[in-house]
């Protein structure tokens, strides 16, 4: 699935408007496309997962590496807060 923003930069129209998950749409009727997007907070969660896996895998962190990882942890949870 596309980000919000991967589907704009890529000419989707984007529709928040209705319950559940956000739709993305190009084209004109009867003939256009229709894809589901990722929401914000589950953009925001794959990134931090990619960052900590990142993290892992690098052998012993830097500082900077662990003040990023634990940054984005933070942007994630006050998403998830709000």
């Amino acid at each position: 699935m596309k980000t919000q923003t991967e589907a704009i930069r890529e000419g989707y129209d984007i529709d928040l408007s209705g319950p559940g998950r956000p739709m993305g749409a190009k084209g004109r009727y009867p003939k256009y496309e229709v894809i589901p997007l990722l929401t914000d907070m589950e953009a925001e969660l794959l990134n931090t997962l990619g960052l900590i896996r990142t993290l892992l895998t690098e052998g012993t962190p830097t500082p900077e590496a662990r003040n990023g990882v634990v940054h984005a942890i933070d942007g994630l949870l006050s998403v998830a807060r709000a």
